[in-house]
């Protein structure tokens, strides 16, 4: 018996202890019994207004015990993604009360379900997933139970949102506990800050789920010449490394960039560098494969962008869709753009493109895109250094004539440079009949010469412009046809099929 009462009182102490916590970090000064005001002058006695009577007092004093104990429902709506919400709530518990609270196990029809969890992702490596409580959860401090859930935001769609029922008196502990939620969101959020993309997964309980990017160290065998390298630090790296000054120079860091250029030229790369720098300046930096995703998944990308401002959208092969010439779907398109600008968001967007001169006018206008960057072959001084920093100098002859090497190697992009110095080694390897080779100049002459008849043959093949989907194809069709007939007043003309196919 002398046991139980200890831990009874144990357990009384740690609440107190819990909900002195709640109180103060929200600053109310709560007491079990809100709405009555308690003193210790004169002791033993009830102190009452002069002019009310007991049996008024008797009436007022069990209104107010029926209505603090009457449930009611507090509801909290986070600016947050509910993964992050979920992992917060976690952290908060763990921070302050030392549990992570109790899972309510479901009652259905079919029976009880057992309390949920969710994986959350928190860096790229799945083995680092954490498992957190979902659904209800019983939270002894208020009396009550905590329902973790979503909500959808007309502006940001889905995200996270905390329920707390109990009793009407301690509603005030349940806000606290909501705030200290937002304050660890705001200061630890898993996202902020980091190199993440938005996934499908329809186990995830809105359908997609944010996965983490493996950024590592910046890859020095990437070389760009100096005016497309120069570019790129005055429109993308320059100003997210100086995001703060050109603020305060009233200069705008939600700049729209494109860059375009034939494949191979190191477009995707750009976009690791730029995921670099962005992380290592505290920017949300968000990858979107164009050819992977519908123009809702970009609208979904840029509002999380939004969300975790300041941030910058990396769009691989934007022109899937600014070539399209749909009307509504280049509506879209221009609308989404332009809100981002107007919004006043610290939302970069970068876009990679390998066929510009297919966009609509519409995305060419002047304004919806404030930097154009070609990224096309290696100039002769960008070939050297990509062959100095690739193969290493000590591998390299010391007469290498580097004017005739790039002579040879002249128009090719930095994928098919990088291939002839597989072939250029090889070449060494046979000629010399040791793994101690030098290459030579006539060594990657004749590897670019092997390589040029592909080069070429890949290069007029990339100006073709293909039709992807035979949906589209017949919709184009159709059009063309009824765009080329005509009316005479009696009789509807068509024309024939050779001359719409010619």
């Amino acid at each position: 018996m002398a046991q139980s009462k200890l831990a009874m009182a144990s357990s009384k102490a740690e609440m107190e202890k819990i909900r002195k916590i709640l109180a103060e970090f929200s600053g109310v000064n709560f007491s079990v019994d809100q709405g009555v005001a308690r003193h210790e002058d004169p002791p033993n006695k009830i102190s009452l207004p002069q002019d009310m009577s007991l049996r008024q007092a008797h009436a007022a004093l069990g209104d107010l015990a029926i209505a603090a104990e009457q449930t009611e429902t507090y509801i909290h709506r986070f600016k947050f993604r509910h993964e992050d919400g979920a992992y917060a709530v976690t952290e908060v518990m763990r921070k302050y009360f030392g549990s992570q609270g109790r899972g309510i196990p479901e009652k259905t029809f079919f029976g009880e379900i057992p309390p949920q969890k969710i994986s959350v992702p928190v860096s790229p490596n799945p083995d680092e997933d954490v498992t957190v409580p979902w659904g209800q959860i019983q939270f002894a401090a208020i009396e009550g139970v905590l329902e973790l859930g979503v909500y959808r935001d007309p502006e940001f769609g889905v995200l996270f949102m905390i329920s707390a029922t109990c009793p009407q008196r301690m509603i005030p502990l349940a806000k606290s506990f909501c705030k200290m939620v937002e304050a660890e969101l705001k200061e630890f959020s898993i996202y902020k800050g980091k190199a993440i993309y938005i996934a499908q997964d329809p186990q995830n309980a809105v359908g997609t789920a944010i996965r983490f990017m493996e950024i590592g160290d910046p890859n020095p065998t990437i070389v760009y010449n100096p005016d497309v390298e120069g570019a790129l630090q005055t429109e993308v790296w320059g100003p997210l490394a100086h995001r703060e000054l050109l603020k305060s120079d009233g200069r705008k860091v939600n700049t729209r960039t494109l860059m375009h250029g034939p494949y191979g030229t190191g477009k995707s790369e750009a976009g690791l560098r730029t995921a670099q720098v962005a992380v290592e300046n505290q920017t949300t930096f968000f990858n979107f494969n164009s050819g992977k995703s519908t123009l809702d998944d970009l609208e979904q990308t840029v509002a999380m962008a939004r969300l975790y401002s300041p941030s910058v959208v990396f769009v691989e092969d934007v022109d899937v869709y600014a070539s399209k010439e749909d009307q509504s779907f280049q509506t879209r398109l221009s609308n989404l753009f332009d809100g981002v600008g107007s919004k006043g968001d610290e939302v970069m967007i970068v876009m990679t493109s390998n066929h510009a001169a297919t966009f609509s006018k519409a995305m060419l206008r002047a304004g919806r895109i404030d930097a154009l960057i070609e990224v096309g072959s290696l100039d002769k001084d960008a070939t050297q250094t990509l062959i100095e920093r690739v193969i290493g100098v000590e591998r390299l002859d010391k007469d290498l004539d580097f004017d005739i090497i790039w002579e040879a190697m002249e128009g090719f992009e930095p994928a098919f440079v990088r291939q002839t110095f597989d072939k250029a080694a090889k070449s060494a390897l046979l000629r010399s009949g040791s793994r101690d080779y030098v290459l030579n100049t006539e060594d990657f002459v004749n590897a670019a010469t092997l390589m040029r008849p592909q080069h070429d043959l890949h290069a007029q093949k990339s100006e073709v412009k293909r039709i992807s989907h035979f949906d589209t194809a017949v919709v184009e069709a159709v059009s063309k046809v009824l765009n080329s007939a005509s009316w005479d007043g009696d009789e509807f003309f068509v024309p024939s099929a050779e001359s719409i196919l010619s």
